[in-house]
Parts: C-alpha cells; structure tokens; sequence
C-alpha cells in the first residue's frame, strides 16, 4: 500500500507508483477499449454496445460511506482485474481483504494508496490512468469540478485504463463529464436460518452518454450477477388485456 500524505514530494509519490506498476507489467495486459459484460440482460439492451464501456470515466454514487457503492464497485474491479492490476485511492485503508474475496475482487490483484486531501486523490487517479499496466483505477471522491472530470475521462481513454470515481449520493446532481453515472443502494440479504443471504443492490442508470436512463435490482451469487424480478413484475400482463366490450345503454 503507498500513501501520499499532504506534504509530500509529488515526484518521488510518482516514481514510486510507477516503479510498483513496472514490476507487475511483466503479468499483466493492457485493456484498451472494449466492453465489460456484467452480464444482466436488462441493462446490457441499455447500455450502448451491450456493456459498461471500458477506458471510460464512470461514476458510482451511493449511501453514506459508500458501502452498497464500494461493494458494486468491488465486483466489477474484480472482473476487471483478470486482465491486470487495478488501483483502490482512498481517505483511509480499511478495506477487508475476505469481503474483496467473496466480491470476486483477488486481494493480490489490487493496489491500495491512502491519500487524505481530495485533490491528492484526484491527482493520484490521473496519474494512475496514464500507466498501461493498471487495467482499472477508482477514488473515493465527493467533489469535483466538470473539468477535473473531463481531464478524468480523457485519461482514461488515453491509456484504455476504466475509471471509477466513487461518490456520495448528492453528486448524482451535478455535471460530469463521466460516461455513465449510477445510483446504488443496498437492498436487504435475503439468507436462510437467520444467515446474511448474497449481496442484493438497487441500481440506477442516471445518465449514459449514448444510452437510456434504467433501473435495475440485482443479486451477486455464484460468482456472477443474477436479475431479481420485481414483485410488480408478475400481474404486469394484467395491462395488456383486450377491453371488454362496451354494453349497451
């Protein structure tokens, strides 16, 4: 784990960093453009090209302290991570390593840097953006400026290396420059014999640059995302019944 504190030398920061993605170069691939399958039926007719874009800026808000958000955000680091390191810049190091496991994400697969002051870890993830041997980079962030997210986004296309910023639940209403922006939230863990089940969210597409607007509930089981059906869901039928024949007076 590296740690840029508020006063340090931001060029032995970099050539640290640098130095540690150089001796995983050798395992790893770029990912450069493309499409991650989540695979949910649903949301891939809504995302242009069937999946969550690859080297794309993308914005995940949720609750306080983030945690329906950083476990979604966990799930697609880890499908992501088959194809090379990816990077955790957080305000803290409280991450646990067996719920990264459960989520999919390999512990040996992730860089962890604790940097304090915001603009330190939006500075950390341009830079981390710009080495090809990440395959995806995240910060916790709750600010930021609609240019601060284009220099974001235009990183991340430069090297192919996908961005996610991790927010809270009000950024949802201010401008980015983000390729897709989501809504997440915890659904309750539906378990046997008083056992925590699976982890369940509520997703929401709020915006989608070529895309629609959706939302989804979703199971993580089995190492892989499976569809909940809404309750709602089963007398929708109701609605498209023939009228009945009006009577006579």
């Amino acid at each position: 784990m590296l740690q840029v504190h508020p006063h340090a030398d931001r060029k032995l920061v970099l050539e640290g960093l640098r130095a540690a993605l150089a001796r995983l170069e050798r395992s790893d691939r770029t990912v450069a453009g493309g499409i991650l399958s989540l695979p949910l039926a649903g949301i891939e007719r809504t995302l242009p090209g069937g999946g969550l874009a690859r080297g794309a800026l993308h914005e995940l808000c949720g609750a306080p302290e983030h945690a329906a958000a950083a476990g979604f955000a966990a799930v697609l680091l880890g499908r992501l991570a088959a194809d090379g390191h990816v990077l955790w810049i957080g305000p803290r190091c409280d991450i646990y390593g067996p719920g990264l496991v459960d989520l999919g994400l390999d512990p040996a697969r992730l860089i962890v840097v604790r940097a304090r002051p915001r603009d330190a870890r939006l500075w950390t993830l341009e830079e981390g953006l710009r080495s090809p041997g990440l395959a995806a980079a995240l910060a916790e962030v709750d600010r930021l400026t609609l240019s601060q997210s284009r220099r974001l986004q235009l990183a991340a296309e430069a090297k192919g290396v996908t961005a996610f910023l991790l927010r809270p639940p009000e950024a949802a209403l201010n401008p980015s420059a983000a390729f897709t922006r989501w809504r997440i939230a915890a659904l309750p863990r539906m378990g046997q014999a008083g056992a925590p089940g699976p982890p369940r969210w509520r997703l929401e597409l709020v915006r989608c640059r070529g895309g629609l607007p959706g939302g989804w509930q979703v199971e993580w089981r089995a190492g892989n995302f499976h569809e909940i059906a809404h309750p709602l869901a089963l007398v929708a039928g109701s609605a498209d019944r023939p009228a009945a024949p009006a009577r006579s007076a």
